[in-house]
């Protein structure tokens, strides 16, 4: 079990506390001064068993602890349980920056072997988000596949019995991402009643509003516009753009028409100067 509590107590908790540091710096927020403290004194204690002199030292002389005190004294501290509503957040978080910024570094990866590409990521752009407030009516036999697989004493998807099944219905590019997302938010410990009645853990819309300013910083776009997409995805309404918020914007990208709750899609074009 060596392995497995370094992993957790050392690095595992530097990767929670570095998109910690990289979300609030692209914010312009930056980290929280006891959030920080609590975090060195947490680590500390983990790594006590692993690296005691080490924990020894921060504990003294980082933390200013009294010195006749000792951190082989201290206990464990007591956590509360997670809270899957944040959990889900921040993995929504990751996984929209990830998905955006790696979108735009393959565009520069294209126009740097000269081929033509649909934006010049080094020119002022323009990049908007497509969110979905209903999911898509196909998408229901779906769910009920997931649900006749997942097995909720164990937290485990029957994939042998699922993927099949799903190959079988014919829509297997379009439908594949959507089974996918829903076996990661349950293998996440969401509720399973929360993921099978179609219902969000957070407010997507207002998480992806607090991303904005990261995202224009990431992204270096002039500005970042959050469309939330009807059914049939060929207009929305702008929930915060600049100088149109609430109004409605019609024709919008083939790609708006893939947005589904927990899943939006985006679109970047250059814009002048």
């Amino acid at each position: 079990m060596y392995k497995l509590a370094l992993k957790s107590a050392l690095y595992d908790f530097m990767g929670a506390r570095d998109f910690y540091r990289e979300v609030t710096t692209a914010a312009g927020i930056g980290m929280h001064c006891d959030l920080v403290l609590w975090y060195i004194k947490l680590q500390a204690l983990l790594l006590t068993p692993i690296a005691p002199h080490w924990a020894e030292y921060i504990w003294i002389e980082v933390l200013n602890q009294p010195k006749p005190s000792t951190i082989q004294d201290e206990l464990f501290p007591e956590v509360p349980a997670p809270d899957p509503s944040l959990s889900a957040a921040r993995e929504y978080v990751k996984a929209v920056s990830s998905n955006i910024t790696s979108a735009e570094a393959a565009q520069q990866k294209k126009k740097d072997k000269g081929k033509n590409v649909a934006f010049d990521p080094k020119k002022p752009k323009r990049l908007t988000i497509f969110a979905a407030s209903k999911y898509p009516a196909w998408q229901e036999k779906y769910i009920d596949l997931v649900r006749e697989a997942f097995n909720a004493t164990h937290l485990t998807v029957n994939e042998k019995e699922l993927n099949p099944k799903v190959a079988k219905m014919g829509e297997i590019k379009k439908a594949m991402p959507f089974v996918q997302g829903l076996k990661r938010r349950l293998l996440n410990k969401e509720k399973p009643e929360a993921v099978f009645n179609r219902k969000l853990a957070f407010d997507e819309i207002e998480t992806l509003k607090d991303m904005v300013a990261g995202l224009k910083k990431t992204t270096n776009c002039s500005v970042v516009e959050i469309v939330v997409v009807e059914e049939g995805g060929k207009s929305g309404v702008s929930v915060n753009g600049e100088g149109r918020e609430g109004e409605k914007v019609d024709g919008l990208p083939l790609s708006a028409e893939a947005a589904v709750p927990g899943t939006p899609t985006f679109h970047f074009e250059n814009v002048q100067g």
